[in-house]
């Protein structure tokens, strides 16, 4: 009699630990799916030779805001071991932008420090950080430079200060804005 007591709080136990552990990574799932479905597929050969993907950096997107998933990768330049971000657009001529890996962006050439690599929705409003040039000191945002994206923005930054930079299109080409 006491077996089949055992038996049946046992399987009760596994049960309710089961339900609580699929309810616990449900909104994880949903909060790192894509919005955007892609229709054709980005052809990674486009990758520049002397480009190195970063494997578990990587973002799919609709960067540009032409409704189609585009893919962004942090990257290793080959040749001199510099990091940067990598854009492939899909596009018929499968456009490709470079910042960093030896490319100068806000006046640096290796994204090195980049921790956080994420995208940012649509619509959002972003504006770069106003920095007093003379002490250093952080002002605030420039908000005569707001822009509301019109594709996902990506999204970097170093986990400690949260200081970094977000790449977006602004309808003609990618810019960037320094924030902290």
């Amino acid at each position: 009699m006491r077996l089949p007591i055992t038996l049946f709080v046992l399987i009760l136990c596994f049960s309710s630990c089961k339900e609580k552990v699929e309810k616990k990574s449900k909104p994880k799932t949903e909060e790192t799916e894509s919005q955007v479905q892609p229709t054709e597929k980005v052809d990674l050969t486009k990758v520049p030779d002397s480009l190195e993907l970063i494997a578990d950096k990587n973002l799919i997107g609709d960067f540009n805001g032409d409704n189609k998933a585009d893919f962004t990768s942090l990257v290793k330049n080959k040749n001199n071991d510099k990091i940067g971000v990598l854009i492939l657009n899909n596009s018929p001529n499968q456009e490709s932008f470079i910042f960093g890996a030896g490319n100068e962006v806000d006046q640096m050439t290796d994204l090195n420090w980049i921790e956080v690599f994420k995208t940012l929705p649509k619509g959002e409003i972003v504006s770069p950080t106003l920095v007093d040039e003379k002490t250093g000191d952080i002002i605030g945002q420039d908000e005569s430079k707001n822009f509301k994206l019109i594709g996902n923005g990506i999204y970097m930054s170093v986990e400690e200060s949260h200081g970094g930079g977000i790449i977006f299109w602004n309808g003609k080409e990618y810019k960037w804005y320094h924030i902290e």
